[in-house]
């Protein structure tokens, strides 16, 4: 037994280390002041490490430009509680330096938490739900210019403004390719700006989720005193499926009655760029607003025969997506194991979905599902606990319950004389009917 309990904890490491290796490990050097002891100068050096390991990929996961803009939120909102996007850690080593103590730390961040508490706090675009988007959006490039845009049917339109381009590609939307769409315009879809009627017609032609129209400048534009041009940006963003509009911003540029300096046209396309990515975040705070909630449970697990049914068992649950984003294994004994899982909607509502899943040779029962946690049990199936019988060997003959009459002997032929049966010895066990 404690054989098989080495081994049950040996296969365990090797395949939470196995797991480990999957995601990449950071090593980070924290820091902290040495006042106190050295045992609590570690522990903020660690406490350090951790925090800014978690900086380090998130800084991976935005946008430069809405770091530089965001960067209280990003601290407010996700940093300030660090620690829990962090699977594993490990310190590597420690020494004292002058009036501080550092700490070497092997840290692993779990990506996929982080990326979902950035797209609730509106600093990254949850490109898997946006899917494709089409820009239906007109730039006027140069003075007493008419706008340029793909959907007029002049050769050489680019498919959207070189300020949007860059900001799209930068958050990893994708933008459909207009091309094949000339093809399919009419005379009365080749106005500067679209309805969004027609705008939502086009786009879903093209299998495009979103549709962004309106319009923008890119070059710094001259007027008279007490004359305000029209607004340097204005978009517009739709939901191809609803119809419903979902992001709005209409910017201005900077205002020049004279000749404009030498920077004015980098400030304007600063502006337009910034206008673009104020667009993605609404549209990002919309989806993060239609997102579930995600809580954290325990999860108890007992009746486990092996490792490979644990095994089998944590697969099924990371395969219900929609219900667990991340599992963490805690500890693991005989016949039991403790996992964290995050979950996201209710813990009833996934034990509705363990209960009806295929397992192979065991079943699940759901013993007791609250908001924080929740105990299983995994059945073997009928015959799953009866040995096979090896080759060459008789099976056992099968023995009556106890309390059931034992069968009449069989009649003895007429030539055969009737012989009465010995008695059982002392310590021996009789049949049911002569206990």
């Amino acid at each position: 037994m404690k054989k098989a309990f080495v081994l049950m904890l040996s296969l365990a490491w090797l395949l939470s280390a196995a797991g480990a290796q999957a995601a990449e490990n950071l090593l980070v050097i924290g820091r902290a002041p040495m006042a106190g002891s050295e045992a609590a100068a570690k522990q903020k050096a660690v406490a350090d490490a951790l925090a800014r390991a978690v900086a380090q990929q998130a800084t991976d996961l935005v946008d430069p430009a809405t770091l530089r803009k965001d960067l209280e939120v990003l601290d407010k909102q996700v940093l300030s509680d660090a620690r829990k996007f962090i699977t594993h850690y490990s310190l590597l080593a420690s020494t004292q330096s002058g009036a501080s103590y550092l700490a070497l730390v092997s840290v692993t961040v779990d990506d996929k938490a982080l990326s979902r508490a950035l797209i609730r706090a509106a600093l990254k675009m949850p490109t898997a739900h946006v899917g494709a988007v089409l820009v239906m959006v007109s730039e006027e490039a140069a003075p007493g210019r008419p706008p340029v845009y793909w959907w007029s049917g002049l050769p050489g339109a680019p498919p959207a403004p070189a300020p949007m381009v860059k900001v799209l590609k930068a958050l990893g939307i994708k933008m459909i390719d207009p091309k094949p769409l000339k093809a399919i315009l009419t005379p009365h879809l080749r106005h500067p700006v679209l309805n969004e009627a027609h705008a939502l017609e086009i786009a879903r032609q093209a299998g495009a989720k979103l549709v962004i129209v309106g319009s923008v400048r890119t070059f710094p534009l001259v007027t008279p005193e007490h004359v305000y041009p029209s607004p340097l940006v204005q978009l517009l963003a739709l939901d191809t499926v609803t119809s419903r509009q979902i992001a709005l911003v209409e910017a201005d540029g900077p205002v020049y009655h004279t000749t404009p300096p030498r920077e004015a046209r980098q400030v304007v396309l600063a502006t337009v760029e910034s206008a673009v990515r104020d667009l993605m975040a609404q549209i990002a705070a919309s989806d993060s607003a239609a997102m579930p909630t995600e809580n954290e449970i325990l999860l108890t697990v007992t009746g486990v025969r092996s490792l490979a049914q644990l095994y089998r068992f944590e697969r099924v649950l990371t395969s219900l997506a929609e219900n667990v984003t991340r599992m963490t294994r805690v500890s693991v004994g005989p016949g039991r194991a403790m996992l964290k899982l995050a979950i996201s909607g209710s813990a009833s509502a996934l034990a509705d979905k363990l209960l009806v899943q295929n397992y192979g040779d065991f079943l699940v029962n759901v013993v007791e599902a609250s908001p924080t946690r929740m105990d299983v049990v995994l059945i073997p199936k009928q015959g799953s606990m009866t040995p096979a019988t090896r080759p060459g060997t008789a099976a056992a003959p099968k023995t009556a319950p106890a309390g059931t009459p034992a069968p009449a002997p069989a009649t003895a032929p007429a030539s055969t004389p009737a012989t009465t049966p010995a008695a059982p010895s002392p310590g021996s066990g009789g049949s049911g009917a002569n206990r």
